[in-house]
């Protein structure tokens, strides 16, 4: 004799059943993707190249971009369609700049466009201490005074004859194929270091995040740079030639 098969008992069946047949497919319909295997990247990217300026300030090159100037007779810049602009030179800045602060005496200006006649410019100062000086504890008003170095070059006077000189811009009517890299890859407009002073400390910064004290390097001059150049170049080509490394600093190569 069967027993009845109450509603309840159908229902919790009928249940099942369907639990059953969505498990079913939840797992049949869900790509099933190996683990990585060791050494193998998960995205396209295998290698990261980061381009830094050696002792000029990222608006030097890039605080307009990607808006250029475009004289009559100068290599125009124009940008493609829905390129983003820059944490650089905002009219708030070019227009009423901290380092217009009369401390900074005849170099106390505004930033000012530097033509392609102007492309050679003298270096501005970037030792560990001086920088210090010149961010004024956050104000950022005393570039001029602490590690501008007046012209000549370039030539022409005015405030190009003055330690406002790093103040100087250009846009990608002289700084054109640089400009147009920047077309193709990643922009560090908002990189700030944890620390201060020349390139080597700067780069050995970058990658490990500090510098274990490093403030300053000693530059040698004559022979010991010469036989320090061929050394590098070969140094170098091994390197490039080494599958076996995870990372590799060049610097101070080509000007």
């Amino acid at each position: 004799m069967t027993r009845p098969i109450g509603m309840v008992e159908i229902r919790t069946k009928i249940l099942a059943v369907l639990m059953a047949f969505l498990t079913f497919i939840g797992t049949s319909a869900v790509p099933a993707f190996a683990a990585p295997k060791p050494g193998v990247p998960t995205t396209p990217i295998q290698h990261l190249v980061v381009i830094f300026q050696e002792n000029v300030s990222f608006d030097h090159y890039f605080g307009t971009y990607p808006n250029a100037t475009n004289p009559a007779g100068e290599p125009p810049f124009h940008a493609r369609t829905g390129t983003p602009t820059v944490n650089g030179l905002s009219p708030a800045l070019l227009t009423n700049n901290p380092n217009l602060n009369p401390a900074n005496g005849t170099g106390a200006t505004n930033p000012f466009r530097l033509d392609r006649s102007q492309a050679v410019t003298a270096d501005q100062d970037h030792d560990y201490t001086a920088e210090q000086q010149a961010f004024d504890m956050g104000a950022l008003d005393l570039f001029p005074l602490f590690v501008g170095t007046a012209g000549p070059p370039p030539e022409g006077g005015g405030v190009t004859s003055t330690n406002g000189l790093n103040l100087g811009y250009f846009d990608g009517n002289t700084a054109t194929a640089m400009w147009n890299y920047a077309q193709h890859f990643a922009m560090s407009d908002n990189s700030y270091s944890t620390g201060f002073g020349p390139s080597t400390p700067g780069a050995v910064n970058l990658i490990s995040g500090q510098t274990n004290g490093v403030i300053a390097t000693l530059n040698g001059t004559g022979d010991e740079v010469a036989n320090a150049h061929r050394r590098r170049r070969s140094n170098r080509r091994r390197l490039l030639q080494s599958h076996a490394r995870s990372g590799h600093h060049g610097q101070q190569e080509y000007r």
